[in-house]
């Protein structure tokens, strides 16, 4: 039947009381379910659809009612979401309407508005289902864009961790205070560059320090700390020590107003003899065998003169003022007892033993400085305050 595309045109349809399907006028059976057709059916057309019976579905986007097991409308070809599965219903068995039917008024009333004129497109067979059409009422949710193929995917950064981005050297503030004898502070001198101290055309100048040379030590800030460099000066730079700290060989340190200098010697026993059985030493051995290491003390002038000599003898060596095993008592800066020499394997300790004025040592080229060091050089004592920022 090429002509009956659907309810409107020049073919009169009438509704399948089996199944709903609409069917021509002049058919005496269904053409979906083979129910056979009667004139009083007709009418139908002319009122909405009846309600639909409990083995029939109804479309969502017509509200055409559809034989069971229909996946697409028959009518506007819609898709059908979730059909609720039915049995299928005898061919000759008649389902009476659930509404009174209502005979129509007019013949015209009972086909739907026409629809707009559109592009001519092949015909369709009333039974067969139309190809499914995009319902734009609920549009499938779109799969998230994948990346890239080129882009790595990044690590995953734990809670309150920070990426990492290099290295970042502090900045300090530094300053030196001058510490007058009676413990009073004098100018203080913020170092901002490479600051020199000396007596003479320095950055920090005292003309009248007869005990500093022309250009005796400089300060200079570099990767966030503050050094101390001794430039070959004639009596030597010293540091307040902070904890017992190794002697090496040549070390210069002050105890209140005496000045120290360390040494060690390895002494040297006889070649070796052959032993009183006749039995001659090894070939190769050495002729002469290195003893244990001894240390002396030797107090000294400034200019390095050695004044007297102290033999380091027993594991510990103690200095002061009124007690220990060196003891000087014309040095009213020296405490009873204020520092003291341990010997242990392999080398010498020295130890503040909670002295007033401390031990200052004489650095070798140059030290790191912290908040709160001491040096003196000269006649002139310095604090050392640093501030991180």
């Amino acid at each position: 039947m090429p002509d009956e595309v659907s309810e409107q045109g020049t073919v009169r349809y009438i509704r399948c009381p089996a199944c709903g399907a609409p069917n021509p006028g002049s058919a005496p059976k269904c053409s979906r379910c083979g129910h056979p057709m009667q004139a009083k059916e007709v009418a139908e057309t002319a009122r909405p659809a009846p309600a639909q019976p409990a083995a029939q579905i109804v479309c969502a986007k017509c509200r055409k009612p559809l034989p069971p097991g229909s996946k697409f409308c028959g009518f506007c070809g819609a898709p059908l979401v979730a059909p609720a599965p039915a049995a299928p219903k005898p061919a000759d068995q008649h389902v009476t309407p659930t509404e009174p039917i209502i005979p129509a008024v007019t013949p015209k009333a009972a086909s739907p508005a026409p629809k707009a004129p559109t592009p001519p497109s092949p015909p369709a067979r009333p039974v067969v289902a139309k190809p499914p059409v995009p319902v734009p009422v609920s549009p499938a949710p779109r799969p998230p864009a994948r990346p890239a193929p080129a882009a790595a995917p990044t690590p995953p950064v734990g809670e309150g961790t920070q990426v990492f981005s290099g290295l970042r050297v502090p900045k300090i503030e530094a300053s030196i205070t001058e510490v007058k004898p009676d413990g009073s502070t004098g100018k203080t001198t913020r170092i901002l560059k490479e600051t020199s101290i000396g007596r003479t055309n320095c950055d920090v100048t005292h003309p009248n320090d007869l005990l500093l040379s022309p250009r005796h030590a400089s300060l200079a800030i570099r990767t966030g700390k503050l050094f101390l460099k001794d430039l070959g000066s004639q009596n030597g730079t010293f540091i307040k020590q902070r904890q017992d700290a190794e002697l090496m060989p040549g070390d210069v340190f002050l105890l209140g107003r005496e000045l120290f200098r360390f040494n060690t010697q390895t002494m040297e026993e006889s070649p070796g003899q052959a032993s009183p059985e006749g039995t001659q030493p090894l070939m190769g051995a050495p002729k002469l065998q290195r003893g244990p290491v001894t240390a002396k003390l030797e107090r000294i002038h400034l200019t390095g003169e050695v004044i007297e000599e102290f033999k380091l003898d027993k594991s510990e060596t103690t200095l002061g003022r009124t007690k220990g095993d060196l003891v000087f008592k014309d040095d009213p800066y020296m405490s009873g007892t204020h520092a003291r020499i341990t010997a242990q394997p392999g080398r010498f300790l020295l130890q503040d033993l909670k002295s007033r004025n401390g031990i200052y040592r004489r650095i070798r080229g140059e030290v790191e400085l912290r908040e709160g060091d001491e040096f003196f050089l000269g006649e002139k004592l310095f604090r050392v305050e640093i501030k991180v920022t």
